[in-house]
């Protein structure tokens, strides 16, 4: 499995490649644009990321606009329902707007709150089938 962890707070890039490198390779972003450039790039290449841990406040590019970015290059990529990435919000926005937003726009399989809890978070993946 390959994995994009998105945000622009090194911990958290170090806290979920714990988590996440024992069930595949992890690779980072620290904002937005670049995370929809390494996105586009790993699809062209054949390398598609399985999963996406992608922050909201970011500067620049926020996660909701670079998710909805990264769903679009899935489907002018013709990227079948079946296998586009598994997206995962972390975030510390807990508001309706920002919720919606994740699952019905950018169509997130889950929404994680911080602080992140490493047991809650393994048992939220695996429950979504994300590892």
């Amino acid at each position: 499995m390959r994995f994009l962890i998105v945000d622009d707070d090194e911990s958290i890039h170090l806290y979920l490649q714990v988590i996440l490198t024992p069930y595949g390779e992890c690779v980072t972003a620290k904002d937005g644009a670049h995370a929809v450039e390494m996105f586009s790039d790993a699809l062209a290449e054949g390398r598609p990321f399985d999963a996406v841990f992608m922050d909201i406040l970011m500067p620049g590019m926020d996660g909701h606009q670079a998710a909805e970015r990264m769903r679009a290059r899935e489907r002018e990529a013709g990227v079948v329902k079946e296998k586009r990435f598994k997206l995962a919000m972390i975030t510390c926005v807990v508001d309706d707007t920002s919720v919606d937003r994740a699952f019905f726009n950018a169509k997130a399989s889950l929404y994680i709150v911080k602080p992140l809890d490493r047991d809650f978070v393994v048992r939220e993946l695996r429950q979504h089938g994300i590892i």
